[in-house]
């Protein structure tokens, strides 16, 4: 099986990736949801979707009423499963963070492999999409440190590994964003000359 063009490898990916990515954002759209259902029934008394989206002290299993120190019990739906965590809005502000920056992630790969399985894979389309992707885990690094301080108030739960994970990848699809261009040009002048 080749790799790119059309009937490929990176068709495969492409609708995986839309896949993954539309599956992340139902996710998170779920979990917001959940935490607007626990945020009515903590503070106006409502007893919405009591049994899916719980709150209280599940150590315990004394129910509370205030918010402080409450944490949350989602469940998920299909699955069987629990997600539990601290009922706070620092966890609310990294859940979004780190869910929607990977629906991007997942969104601009497909968008990118789409590109590649196309017959002509050297496009404006492509070469667009991998600057984005290289700007978007660029911009990641300043953005993650910054909620993981404001968060922690601390530098240490910072993960080096993680920055320069995103910081390489960012770097190496700008490079192979000027090969897209490169090929782009020679493909150009290629037409021009036929």
């Amino acid at each position: 099986m080749k790799l790119i063009g059309e009937k490929s490898a990176s068709t495969v990916l492409h609708k995986i990736l839309l896949v993954v990515s539309i599956v992340q954002l139902l996710y998170l759209g779920y979990l917001i949801f959940g935490f607007i259902v626990a945020y009515l029934n903590i503070h106006q008394g409502t007893h919405y979707l009591s049994g899916t989206f719980k709150t209280g002290d599940f150590n315990n299993e004394a129910p509370k009423t205030a918010a402080d120190s409450l944490t949350f019990e989602f469940n998920m739906p299909l699955t069987g499963s629990v997600i539990r965590g601290n009922y706070t809005l620092y966890t609310f502000i990294s859940i979004i963070f780190f869910i929607g920056f990977y629906s991007l992630f997942t969104f601009y790969l497909f968008r990118i492999f789409k590109g590649m399985s196309k017959e002509i894979i050297f496009n404006i389309k492509v070469i667009r999409d991998l600057r984005l992707f290289s700007i978007l885990n660029i911009i990641f690094i300043p953005v993650y440190c910054a909620v993981l301080y404001f968060m922690d108030k601390s530098v240490y739960s910072i993960d080096p590994m993680f920055i320069l994970l995103h910081l390489t990848l960012g770097i190496m699809i700008l490079f192979i964003m000027e090969f897209f261009k490169k090929g782009y040009e020679l493909q150009t002048e290629n037409d021009l000359t036929i």
